[in-house]
């Protein structure tokens, strides 16, 4: 989330800045600052009588040992208590904080301007275009990978937007995922192990909540838990590993001298994309259910735009490996995620579609996350700051499978291998 102090001491150019998305932030601000303004004038006068309810506390010891009535005392520190209860700051910071987790991330300086993915802005081309003597197909429909494409089984079973894969489509993807760990770790990454099931303030930390809720899968209610277990009322499947990952230290206060701190995970994702009704509905490029490996950094704030563009070289390094033609792109001002300050898109060339298609997507959040889980570091000086947190995709395994496929077709209908999996199958 934002900072408070930062939005009421700038209330302008904040919402100049967030009225960059597309939307007009002007009345949610104006609420947060109006609610912030009689929550300190609360706090203040809560903290005035609490000042002398302690005063006249130290007073009664003292009546009593020099023998003076103290009923008129008494009372004096019973009135003020109830006038405690009636300066109520909870609520004024309640009607402020409902707002504020619904602001997104201030834009960094810079952003390119545009109210769509159409005007984002291209920074890198990489790699060539295969040109194929015959008519490139679509992943799901290479003769090959079409035997071992189960999206029927899977809509029996689950729903639609869900697959089963085997043999060497099963394998093929594995290998993958092997190879973006294996890749990320040897640059300096922590391979992390990870849980799939978070607790709602996990989710609220990352940002996924409140904004992002009718997206997310979440456990029903277990009314027969036992009396030894959590329920599971507010758990939720995860939608990417970086809600873990920006969780990992949440409340602790690292050391200047220890970022970055680089971790890597594989993960299983689980989204309903609900606002992605009619699009990518055949193929494996939108699913409820996906494998990513995910990169994230926490890094000082004087570090972290350094620390990103390592991050997207990083990511760069799986398609390079792979001989994957992609391009680099920078998202516009309507484009760039909630959280996000700057985002960097990674689009590898999909054959069979003719075009780009995201694979990843390297954010600086700066503090929006730290905050939320009040993550800082001390500074050398013994200052405390909080952290700027870093995520990416290192990257979709799906995707990727499907980029394989498609750029790695043979007439013939088999797939070639990319050397660097070699070794993994």
């Amino acid at each position: 989330m934002l900072d408070i102090k930062k939005i009421v001491e700038n209330q302008k150019e904040v919402i100049e800045n967030l009225n960059q998305r597309g939307n007009d932030f002007t009345k949610d601000i104006e609420i947060i600052v109006e609610n912030y303004k009689k929550y300190t004038e609360a706090l203040q006068k809560e903290e005035e009588v609490k000042s002398f309810i302690n005063k006249s506390s130290k007073l009664i010891g003292e009546y009593k040992r020099e023998g003076k009535d103290t009923s008129e005392l008494l009372k004096e520190i019973e009135d003020s208590k109830k006038n405690l209860n009636d300066t109520d700051s909870k609520k004024y910071k309640s009607a402020y904080e409902e707002v504020l987790f619904n602001i997104p991330n201030l834009l960094a300086k810079g952003t390119p301007k545009g109210k769509d993915d159409s005007e984002n802005e291209e920074v890198k081309v990489w790699g060539e275009i295969p040109n194929f003597s015959f008519e490139a197909k679509d992943h799901y429909d290479i003769e090959e990978a079409k035997k071992d494409f189960h999206f029927d089984k899977a809509a029996n079973i689950s729903k639609s937007r869900f697959v089963i894969t085997t043999n060497f489509l099963a394998k093929l993807e594995r290998a993958i995922m092997n190879y973006m760990l294996d890749t990320h770790t040897k640059k300096g990454y922590t391979e992390t192990a990870i849980p799939f099931i978070v607790s709602s303030n996990t989710l609220y930390n990352s940002g996924q909540l409140p904004k992002f809720k009718d997206d997310l899968f979440k456990i029903e209610k277990n009314t027969k838990s036992d009396k030894d277990e959590e329920s599971l009322r507010d758990f939720y499947l995860i939608p990417t590993a970086e809600v873990v990952l920006a969780n990992y230290h949440q409340s602790e206060i690292l050391s200047e001298d220890s970022l970055p701190l680089n971790y890597t995970a594989f993960s299983q994702c689980f989204r309903k994309e609900a606002g992605s009704a009619g699009r990518d509905t055949t193929g494996i490029i939108r699913m409820h259910q996906f494998g990513k490996v995910e990169l994230f950094k926490y890094t000082t704030q004087e570090t972290s735009y350094a620390e990103l563009d390592n991050m997207v070289k990083d990511a760069e390094a799986i398609l390079q490996g792979l001989k994957l033609p992609y391009r680099i792109v920078r998202l516009c001002t309507g484009d760039i995620g909630f959280g996000a300050a700057t985002t960097y898109d990674l689009e590898v060339w999909m054959p069979g579609q003719n075009k780009y298609r995201e694979c990843s997507s390297c954010s600086n959040v700066t503090d929006f996350q730290a905050r939320r889980g009040q993550i800082r570091y001390k500074t050398k000086d013994g200052n405390k700051k909080y952290a700027h947190m870093l995520n990416g995709s290192g990257m979709a395994t799906g995707r990727i499978l499907a980029a394989v496929l498609e750029n790695y077709q043979q007439e013939d209908g088999t797939i070639k291998v990319p050397e660097v999996l070699g070794k993994y199958l």
